[in-house]
């Protein structure tokens, strides 16, 4: 069953659809696994809950046998497509002001994306991720995100821009050298966050698109759309999973923890889960299993260090786990 997650605009689907629909693949096949049917995109700026568009950009690279089709999609990406937060970005000063607006009004082209940027003119660091559950497959879509955001800054600049350091949160062990070639830089993944980190220099850089008047115009138009913008779904999910991710390996992923994390007693959180179908052990539980699965398919981590990042006290703990979510040991699960 789909999971509910925060509305995110689809356009990009829509594009992509129609290139594989001329490559010859049926919409049966485009669509399959992802929620998403051709009658959705009949809108000019689609949108889509973001599980299901990130669930199509997977079900397209296995389709396609690509495994780095978000990457090869996001270089070649249109940023004007996003519509109004794509003008209000490439209508700024400079590259700093472009990233920071765009974070700002990430709300007018997705309920879903979030944008940290707090420390961007100190250190360059532009921190995103999507607010949605651990549980949500979104790989490509994040690396479609991440190149996409660079590269239209470089047409923007019409600077080749390379970032210090890239790194990502989920895990790859295949095409490295295409990303490293891609964001002319090292690319790290298995890391604590999506981040880009930017040069100073390369932060103080004029816009060629740069217009003022436009500029003033647009961000007026944005600030008006977010205050009648609400979102569409509930973050008490989102926010456990997070907590729990974070406290796994240093033994802290007990509910009094994460109840405190989030501001508030067991009790309240155990009575919140409740009413969300769940409870705190099988919120854990399915974490962990999802997380093991995407360590053992993706990423060249032995088993000892995957048992140690999903907060196992040994190897024999996580094995036990394991067989009993898939009927398989982590070893054979790896091996097929």
């Amino acid at each position: 069953m789909q999971e509910s997650t925060p509305l995110h605009g689809s356009i990009y689907v829509k594009i992509l659809a129609k290139t594989l629909r001329d490559q010859g693949y049926s919409e049966q096949q485009i669509f399959a696994g992802s929620g998403l049917k051709a009658m959705d995109f009949e809108a000019q700026r689609p949108t889509a809950p973001f599980g299901k568009v990130a669930a199509f950009f997977e079900n397209a690279a296995k389709l396609t046998g690509n495994d780095i089709l978000g990457l090869e999609n996001g270089i070649k990406r249109d940023f004007h497509l996003s519509g109004l937060i794509s003008y209000v970005g490439t209508a700024s000063p400079t590259v700093l002001d472009a990233l920071k607006n765009i974070a700002c009004y990430r709300r007018v082209f997705s309920d879903a994306i979030e944008m940290n940027v707090d420390s961007l003119a100190k250190d360059g660091r532009l921190i995103w991720s999507f607010r949605v559950p651990t549980t949500v497959e979104r790989r490509q879509h994040v690396e479609f995100s991440g190149i996409g955001l660079l590269v239209s800054m470089r047409l923007c600049t019409n600077r080749e821009i390379r970032p210090d350091i890239v790194t990502f949160r989920h895990s790859r062990n295949t095409n490295l050298q295409a990303f490293a070639r891609s964001f002319g830089c090292k690319v790290l993944f298995d890391q604590r966050e999506n981040c880009i980190q930017f040069k100073p220099s390369d932060l103080e850089l004029n816009l060629v698109t740069a217009d003022n008047e436009l500029y003033s115009v647009l961000t007026e138009y944005c600030d008006i759309v977010l205050q009648s913008k609400s979102r569409n779904t509930s973050d008490l999910l989102i926010d456990v999973e997070r907590a729990i991710a974070d406290r796994l390996t240093i033994g802290e992923a007990t509910q009094h923890h994460v109840a405190k994390t989030l501001g508030m007693s067991a009790r309240t959180l155990s009575r919140r889960l409740a009413k969300e179908g769940t409870t705190f052990f099988k919120t854990v539980e399915n974490l962990r299993h999802s997380l093991a699965q995407r360590y053992l398919s993706n990423s060249d981590l032995v088993l000892a260090e995957i048992a140690y990042l999903l907060g196992y006290s040994g190897l024999s703990s996580f094995n036990d786990a394991f067989k009993r979510w898939t009927g398989k040991t982590p070893g054979q699960y790896r091996g097929n």
